[in-house]
């Protein structure tokens, strides 16, 4: 059985996928989101990044009362997923998909956007070292945040069960964030033993060093971070 970590509705999504394959999965979104009140984007010509659909989710939600605004911006995009959201919500100025931050970086490194200011859409959870590469460039970045990120405190009594009876045997991790979570209620469960022994399966090769460096040993990640690859890594393994 594989545990999957999503939010609610994604691992909804990608448990009946994965049904369709005889793949035999459980599921225990590691966390949630809230979205910010009382959102405010400035009337001014903006280049924005955004690598999140939280964010695309708020944008859409108060997109009828800034269209005009968000519609004069250019949208630097980390994500194939998030660029067709963006692209469905009506803008027209998306600049990518970039499969990660180091290519985006290097495209900012290409071009000249710096006659218009850059605001970064996210979390309160946010990419850190994307942040800071661009300001390394040179460029002045703000923050806006979007929406909050909410951590699991601890594991259902289900899952923990589970784990500690090796009916599960697999986990999809989906961020760092996830990642990161996972670790600390595994250890909070007294489960880290146990975990050892668990197949990890992971969006992109940041998640898979993540788990890497606490130890963990069976880890795999997506050749290619969209959904696709992760169900064809999955699928591809015959011990699931």
């Amino acid at each position: 059985m594989i545990l999957i970590t999503r939010p609610r509705i994604e691992s909804s999504i990608l448990a009946k996928e994965l049904l369709k394959y005889n793949i035999e999965t459980c599921t225990e979104p590691l966390i949630s989101f809230t979205h910010n009140k009382n959102i405010f984007f400035e009337n001014r010509s903006v280049n924005y990044i955004i690598s999140s659909t939280q964010s695309v989710d708020v944008l859409e939600k108060n997109f009828s009362k800034f269209k005009n605004i968000l519609e004069s911006g250019n949208f630097l995009v980390i994500g194939e997923k998030v660029t067709n959201k963006l692209k469905a919500i009506g803008l027209k100025n998306v600049v990518g998909p970039f499969r990660n931050s180091n290519l985006l970086i290097k495209f900012l490194k290409q071009n000249h956007f710096d006659k218009n200011p850059f605001v970064y859409l996210c979390g309160n959870i946010f990419n850190s070292s994307l942040l800071e590469a661009i300001k390394n460039r040179g460029i002045n970045i703000e923050q806006k945040f979007l929406y909050k990120t909410i951590q699991r405190k601890k594991f259902t009594k289900k899952t923990t069960q589970r784990i500690d009876s090796k009916q599960i045997d697999s986990v999809a991790l989906y961020s760092s964030y996830t990642a990161e979570t996972f670790i600390k209620l595994i250890s909070d469960a007294k489960l880290t033993r146990q975990a050892k022994n668990l197949h990890f399966f992971c969006f992109s090769l940041q998640i898979a060093d993540i788990l890497k460096k606490n130890q963990f040993k069976n880890v795999d990640y997506c050749k290619s971070s969209n959904q696709e690859g992760m169900i064809q890594m999955l699928r591809s393994q015959k011990t699931i």
